[in-house]
């Protein structure tokens, strides 16, 4: 009797765990990724490391349109980012004061606020997308004396 259920229940085992196994899921369309080894990524999405003292970007060069930054803040203090289209290269803003605060430079004076986070507590992401025309724009954090201790990269549009 013992055996007879087995036959029964065998073939019908099979069955199910051969349907369960041909049975697909679709991936999720992938975000745009940056071009191996260039430092160029194509308009869509850059993932941007902030930590003491520097900002890490997957990418250096992307094409104008719409740029998705994916900002972690990966320090163990507070950060921003901000975008600065502006002609001047990145290590070279004047550092005075900005908003009534010391050891920062006069983000009014240097070129154009394309964008920004707002300030990140340690361990959090956000996400900025910004509309980028062809041009210079440098990836800075001015908080206090943090733009002075390096945490500033040059960013290329095409």
């Amino acid at each position: 009797m013992k055996i007879g259920r087995w036959f029964i229940l065998f073939p019908a085992s099979v069955l199910l765990l051969a349907t369960a196994c041909s049975k697909s899921t679709p991936e999720p369309a992938a975000t745009q990724a940056p071009i191996s080894g260039s430092g160029a990524a194509s308009a869509g999405a850059v993932a941007v490391s902030l930590q003491q003292w520097s900002i890490t970007p997957t990418a250096t060069t992307v094409p104008s349109g719409s740029v998705t930054f994916d900002v972690s803040n990966e320090g163990t203090i507070p950060h921003e980012f901000v975008v600065m289209s502006t002609d001047t290269a990145a290590a070279d803003f004047p550092v005075t004061s900005f908003e009534g605060e010391s050891e920062r430079f006069d983000e009014d004076t240097v070129g154009t606020n394309a964008g920004e986070t707002g300030d990140m507590k340690p361990g959090t992401t956000k996400t900025l997308t910004v509309d980028l025309a062809p041009g210079h724009y440098a990836f800075v954090c001015n908080l206090p004396a943090h733009y002075g201790q390096g945490m500033h990269v040059d960013f290329t549009v095409t």
